[in-house]
């Protein structure tokens, strides 16, 4: 099986990849006959903004940075949506510009929510590879060689000994991957479609139509078609994801 760059990474060593095809459960939770968008004044859009801060390793005021920009632009973005909508309906017609503006910041905020999902994913398996192998020691004497004035280079190396030292943080963490898990695997196969135009695993599946997306008529996110490893087609909007990371943090343990 070929496999594509993005899969060449500790996911696969980690022997995490799943197996069957993405379900479009996993990150709702529901079935889809019966799913309804809450209207955007009554989302708390807060949940994303600072749910972050409630993740092992999080105290790192960089990576939070990164989750408060994909927490303040979803309001935003979520309202452009829902004014495409309505511009449809006004004029009875796809509105091409507005249609693309969405489409792109709908493109852009998956792909930086992506990368700090996947920025967190890696730094739990290093971190836990290292632990386990013995050589945590050796990263953290590292980290504390040059420049003292380098705060994320303190911040790692305050994590690394907090979790050689702390069972409960690594449980914790561990527990907390398993609930984010399903957003990041929808989040990866979002990305790997409209981005690399494969499937996740496979660089064989090529999707049918990579970018092409329709206004969804109930929220006016834009639907995407995208293809799992398997061959299967799931269709997602970036309005199902911001929805499945607000589940998955309340859920958080």
């Amino acid at each position: 099986m070929n496999h594509s760059d993005d899969s060449q990474t500790p996911q696969e060593n980690e022997h995490d990849i799943l197996e069957d095809g993405f379900d479009f459960e996993d990150i709702e939770g529901h079935e889809e006959d019966d799913y309804s968008y809450k209207s955007p004044e009554k989302i708390d859009f807060s949940i994303i903004t600072m749910g972050w801060r409630e993740l092992v390793f999080f105290d790192d005021l960089f990576l939070n940075m990164q989750g408060i920009n994909i927490g303040i632009s979803d309001p935003v973005i979520t309202q452009y949506e829902y004014n495409l909508l309505f511009e449809y309906i006004e004029i009875e017609k796809t509105p091409r510009d507005s249609a693309m503006l969405v489409s792109a910041f709908s493109q852009m905020w998956v792909f930086s929510l992506y990368e700090l999902l996947r920025q967190w994913r890696d730094r739990r398996f290093n971190v836990r590879k290292w632990h386990e192998n013995g050589g945590i020691r050796e990263k953290i004497k590292h980290l504390s060689d040059g420049d003292e004035l380098n705060l994320a280079k303190n911040i790692r190396r305050r994590q690394l000994q907090a979790y050689s030292e702390n069972k409960e943080m690594r449980d914790m963490l561990d527990a907390q991957w398993l609930t984010i898990e399903p957003v990041y695997r929808a989040v990866e196969l979002y990305r790997m479609n409209l981005a690399k135009h494969t499937a996740p695993g496979k660089e064989s599946i090529v999707p049918r139509a990579p970018g092409y997306g329709r206004i969804n008529m109930l929220c006016g996110a834009m639907d995407y078609e995208l293809a799992s490893k398997d061959g299967t087609y799931t269709i997602i909007n970036r309005r199902d994801l911001a929805d499945a990371l607000r589940r998955a943090f309340l859920e958080l343990p």
